[in-house]
């Protein structure tokens, strides 16, 4: 009897251990897994962002472009709406492209070559729209090159996309790899915690039907003993009093 409760206590400590054991693994698990499927959507968003901020970028840059032509051929302020504040407007773009890829060593080698050429295009377009109000006409050497000057930022602008288009192809993998591995090792944890526990359970259940079995057959056991000790001592009690006939039946010591 004392080595069945010792063997009952010892599946409960060891069940308990274990279940332990299986739900900080299963929880350490699943918080890599959370923190990288974060890490990895944090990653694509910043791509996403990377790639909008060099877009709007370069629409401004076309919409003040737009802006000098329309002055330029009609002399009509109105058309310099989308120049006013663009140059600002560039910069402060520029600027954040530049903060959010500060760990690409690809992309922050193109950011010098294009500073220089949106500073240039500006200079060009604010010397064109100076020399229109003074009735000028710019050069077709000076319009040319504002044209070159926007065709080589953007060809710098598609290659950094073209990088950050590559980068998000590889972070997308990483995410569906993330969101399809996570619910999977939770499962899988949650089952394995699950079947431990089941399967100690069930041991525990067999320890405690056999020590109530024994219990019983002690039980029985002294009964049986006490019924003999009472039926000899009555056989005693008679012998005593003289009465030496008394004999004790086998049959009623079983």
């Amino acid at each position: 009897m004392q080595k069945i409760q010792k063997s009952t206590k010892r599946n409960l400590i060891l069940g308990f251990t274990t279940s332990l054991f299986i739900l900080l693994l299963s929880s350490g698990i699943s918080y890599f897994s959370i923190r990288e499927l974060l890490e990895s959507q944090r990653w694509v968003e910043h791509t996403s962002e990377v790639s909008s901020t060099l877009g709007n970028l370069m629409s401004t840059m076309k919409d003040a472009e737009t802006g000098q032509r329309g002055y330029l051929l009609t002399g009509d302020e109105a058309f310099l709406e989308p120049y006013n504040g663009s140059k600002n407007k560039v910069m402060d773009l520029f600027i954040n492209a530049q903060k959010l890829t500060i760990d690409n060593h690809s992309q922050q080698h193109d950011f010098p070559a294009l500073e220089k050429l949106i500073k240039e295009k500006y200079n060009i377009i604010e010397s064109t729209i100076a020399d229109r109000k003074q009735g000028l006409q710019p050069s077709v050497k000076t319009l040319l090159r504002g044209k070159a000057i926007m065709d080589s930022v953007r060809t710098i602008i598609k290659v950094m996309n073209i990088r950050e288009e590559q980068l998000m192809v590889v972070r997308n993998a990483k995410l569906s790899k993330y969101e399809v591995m996570t619910p999977i090792f939770i499962a899988v944890a949650a089952l394995i915690g699950m079947l431990i526990t089941l399967t100690f359970y069930r041991k525990i259940q067999e320890s405690i039907l056999i020590a109530s079995r024994l219990e019983q057959e002690l039980a029985n056991k002294r009964s049986s003993v006490d019924r003999q000790v009472e039926i000899i001592s009555n056989v005693a009690n008679k012998i005593s009093s003289g009465d030496y006939s008394a004999r004790i039946d086998k049959d009623d010591l079983l």
